[in-house]
């Protein structure tokens, strides 16, 4: 199984927990550096590993996890006048390429797990767009419950065929701008409704002004949040 490049962040000498932080589309780990960064910087005992995708986008040297212009190349599901439904549905087809690459990104985990002996309990998944949909597959993918998973701006894509695949079920916060026209805010009440009604634990999140970006707000939410979190495993 080919590893992925990475960069790596944070306490790299005897981390207590593990951060993976997946880029987005169209996107590197060049992209979300200063955010990684300042993710470990507030997590002084954990290291945050951020693996990069080896597809590139058909267009330029940047990359992504799968061609969603594959199924949009319109862009409809940018368009504020898609309806739901639709939008939704554009999404769903990725569930193979998804199902492709959770396997991947759940190996590289389990690779850095191994060598800093950190269980899933302290294993967190953070994924900003494209990468939030993978977060959100793989972690649900695995056998067992990682202590958390943060989808920023993201949605539950590949849901048809993510629902075959679900063996664990750790909670996942959705954090989400309203003024996000890329991945849509009117998506999160339907990310979150689907998790719940798969008996997966949920918090959406809202943020008033934020566009399809991140924080330094979210970033303070999830460093909070996994420092108070207690290692509850979700089976």
């Amino acid at each position: 199984m080919v590893d992925f490049e990475y960069k790596i962040y944070g306490n790299a000498e005897k981390p207590q927990n593990l951060v993976v932080f997946i880029h987005g589309y169209k996107s590197s780990v060049d992209d979300i550096a200063c955010e990684a960064e300042k993710l470990a910087t507030l997590l002084p005992q954990a290291v945050v590993i951020t693996p990069q995708s080896d597809k590139f986008h058909k267009n330029n040297n940047v990359r992504e996890w799968y061609d969603v212009s594959h199924y949009d190349s319109e862009h409809k599901r940018r368009n504020p006048e898609t309806p739901l439904e639709e939008v939704v549905e554009i999404y769903n087809q990725a569930g193979n390429d998804l199902c492709n690459q959770a396997p991947r990104i759940n190996a590289f985990i389990d690779k850095w797990q191994e060598k800093y002996n950190i269980d899933d309990c302290h294993t967190y998944l953070v994924g900003f767009s494209q990468g939030a949909t993978l977060a959100i597959y793989a972690g649900l993918c695995r056998e067992r419950a990682v202590g958390g998973i943060f989808a920023l701006s993201g949605i539950v894509a590949g849901k048809d065929s993510l629902e075959q695949n679900i063996n664990s079920r750790p909670k996942i916060y959705m954090l989400h701008g309203k003024q996000d026209n890329i991945i849509q805010f009117k998506t999160l009440d339907f990310s979150v409704q689907w998790l719940q009604n798969h008996q997966i634990p949920v918090k959406g999140i809202k943020y008033d002004l934020l566009e399809h970006k991140i924080n330094a707000e979210e970033l303070q939410y999830i460093a909070e949040t996994i420092l108070n979190i207690k290692n509850t495993a979700y089976l």
